[in-house]
């Protein structure tokens, strides 16, 4: 059989070539390499040095491994063979140079090596790494040459002090026998002797230390085999250990008593023996801290274990309790589905409790991108239910649900109060609006960084007193009583393309209503009147292209951000006494085609009126005893009254003269200054006299 999946490289015209090699043999006997093949490679010019293959995977049994005379491991994935399909899976990796990558060209055969060599055991201070000319030392910094020159200077420096030291030993040995022969003839040298002496003992005390360091800071470089050892092998250590330290128990003392540093040994002897111990008891210490911390690595394995299997028992019954409480919404059963929609919301909020089922930190951000995930999907349970139509009633049902028999009045109540029941929920769980003298603060909930999709949905119930966080009302019908009084909208509020039906008996009611994000009414509907009394907007508010069929109500209603009404279309009377605008309001491009009040309005930011139509009656800004307030804080070119060209009634302004600078002004309308607020009174100190 033949296998040309592996091959080598080789230089050939400037560019690399890879020579394949195939493997001849048979599957349980000896296989070797001929040459192959040759196909051009995209490896980079220059000397070859390796070649690391893609894994290979087939089915079958397992082929023999093939190792190159230099050390590299080359798999052989035989395919498309009758005697033998390959089942291994093992990157080939050939360390060649140039030279030997010619030298293969001779289709030499190789030896083999077995299936899978007996990977070495690693302990766990090692990381798993074999112990190699790379990771030997005891950096971390593979092929450290600064460790490598550290660990030749002080191999250098230990064969020195040990040379200088024996040569100290053997004049020390020698003036001793000098002293004593002095001493013995009664020489008067012998002070002088002695002098010579203790200086030669300060010398190997001090080469000896250097010595000492010298042979420590070698053995520190090798403390990663050192360790190895320890943990492969302890008790041969230990005996290693016992061994080294008596022989240097005897050897040491007895070389210092032979150069006669000392007199006896028996003290010298004791120290070292006593070290030998403190040494060993070291090497007992590590182990034991050693065998601790397995231990308490097995315990905190175990209990992510415990930890992972009660959160998959817990997510279990969560799947459990899902399955049915869905199953009871959807059903025919409205007293079921009542009950099932706290049941969801509850288990809403089980799946959000993650925070206390694990103490690891990539473990809790998985199970919080779950507990979101999960949590978002009850939610779009409960808003679908809200999108569909209440059982097999149709729209034409809806838009006058008085007209039907009562049978059908009872169903869809209670249908109504599930629904209701949703957003009651959903608004449990929203953000809280804080007002702490004077200042208006918001504290997230449960449920506020989630989307809440009532696009399209039939509201044929009452809505008010509640809280709405981001919700989507795009293109959402509105049937019989509309009421969002008293209800409070927080993040952006979408109303776009709405469509509150006409219903000769109720009128779509927001007043009180507070607005604390941006809201839009682009293209809506009002077939009824619309009421927005004492509303709040506090962000940007858009009525851009809406149709008010009967009249709108905006008294007393405060605008704090930029306010559009362009292009809106008010059929019926539009009341806007009281309202507060304090940034830009726009009614360019816009139509009234009934009558327009804006007595006692403040306007405290400019005013555009540009190619607005008024063909019913000219607007009123002062039909009570004070008239409209304009800020003289902000630029005569800033307040545009110049309507259509086509509208049958034009704005009459007059000119007050404010700091030498004209103002053309609505007729019996005022400038103030905002800055002259009476908190007690509420009114404005400083205000002109009335347009003329």
């Amino acid at each position: 059989m033949e296998n040309r999946k592996i091959g080598v490289l080789e230089v050939r015209g400037g560019g690399l070539r890879a020579p394949y090699i195939g493997c001849v043999g048979t599957g349980e006997g000896e296989a070797g390499f001929r040459s192959g093949h040759k196909t051009s490679s995209s490896a980079a010019r220059g000397t070859v040095r390796h070649l690391r293959f893609a894994p290979l995977i087939y089915r079958g049994s397992v082929c023999k491994l093939h190792r190159s005379p230099d050390g590299g491991i080359s798999a052989c994935p035989t395919r498309n063979s009758l005697a033998l399909i390959c089942g291994l899976r093992l990157p080939a990796c050939r360390m060649l140079d140039y030279d030997h990558i010619l030298s293969k060209q001779t289709g030499e055969s190789m030896p083999h090596s077995p299936i899978q060599p007996k990977p070495d055991a690693t302990p766990p201070d090692t990381n798993g790494e074999k112990a190699t000319i790379h990771n030997f030392f005891a950096s971390k910094i593979c092929c450290n040459y600064t460790l490598l020159v550290i660990v030749i200077i002080s191999i250098i420096l230990a064969f020195c002090f040990f040379i200088r030291t024996n040569e100290i030993s053997n004049e020390h040995l020698n003036k001793t026998q000098q002293l004593l022969q002095e001493i013995k003839e009664g020489r008067d040298t012998t002070n002088e002797t002695i002098k010579e002496i203790d200086s030669l003992r300060n010398t190997f005390s001090s080469h000896g230390l250097y010595l000492l360091l010298s042979l420590i800071i070698l053995v520190s470089c090798f403390s990663k085999p050192i360790m190895k050892l320890l943990n492969k092998y302890p008790q041969r250590v230990f005996v290693a250990v016992i061994a080294l330290g008596g022989f240097l128990a005897f050897s040491i003392p007895q070389y210092l008593y032979s150069f006669k540093y000392i007199g006896e040994t028996k003290d010298i002897t004791a120290s070292l023996l006593t070290v030998t111990g403190g040494i060993l008891a070291v090497f007992t210490l590590l182990k034991t801290h050693q065998k601790s911390e397995l231990e308490r690595e097995q315990l905190d394995t175990q209990k992510k274990k415990d930890d992972r299997d009660h959160i998959r028992q817990l997510h279990d019954s969560y799947n459990d309790r899902f399955d049915k409480a869905v199953a009871e919404l959807n059903s025919n059963d409205v007293k079921a589905a009542y009950a099932a929609v706290p049941k969801l919301a509850k288990l809403a909020d089980a799946w959000l409790d993650y925070e206390d089922l694990s103490n690891d930190t990539e473990e809790l951000e998985k199970l919080k991108k779950k507990a979101k995930k999960e949590a978002q999907t009850i939610i779009n349970i409960l808003c679908k239910y809200i999108r569909t139509m209440p059982g097999e009633y149709t729209e034409e049902d809806l838009k006058d649900i008085g007209t039907l028999d009562t049978t059908d009045q009872d169903k869809l109540k209670s249908e109504s109060e599930v629904r209701r029941l949703i957003f009651s929920e959903i608004s449990d769980r929203s953000s809280k609006v804080i007002i702490k003298k004077g200042k208006i603060s918001i504290k997230p909930d449960t449920w506020s960084n989630f989307y809440f999709d009532f696009s399209r949905a039939p509201i044929f119930y009452p809505l008010h007193d509640l809280t709405f966080e981001n919700p989507n009302f795009e293109f959402a019908r509105f049937y019989t009583e509309i009421d969002f009084s008293n209800s409070c909208f927080i993040g952006k509020t979408n109303f776009e393309s709405v469509h509150f039906v006409r219903n000769m008996k109720d009128h779509i009611n927001f007043r009180s209503a507070k607005f604390m994000g941006n809201v839009s009414f682009l293209n809506a509907q009002f077939d009824r009147f619309a009421d927005f009394e004492s509303s709040n907007f506090r962000q940007e508010a858009s009525f851009e292209n809406v149709t008010f069929d009967e009249s709108a109500n905006f008294k007393n209603t405060r605008f704090k951000k930029s306010t559009w009404f362009s292009k809106a279309t008010f059929t019926g009377p539009v009341d806007f006494t009281d309202a507060i605008f304090r940034c830009s309001v726009g009614f360019s491009l816009s139509t009234f085609k009934n009558s327009v009040d804006f007595s006692n309005a403040i306007f405290i930011a400019p005013v555009n009126f540009s190619a607005t139509c008024f063909n019913y009656e000219p607007p009123k800004f002062a039909k009570y005893s004070t008239g409209a307030m304009f800020s003289n804080k902000i630029p005569p070119k800033k307040y545009i009254f110049d309507v259509a060209k086509n509208s049958k009634y034009k704005i009459e302004t007059g000119r007050v003269i404010q700091d030498n600078e004209p103002f053309d002004i609505p007729l019996g309308t005022v400038l103030f200054d905002p800055k002259s607020l009476d908190k007690k009174t509420g009114e404005y100190t400083r205000v002109s006299a009335r347009a003329q």
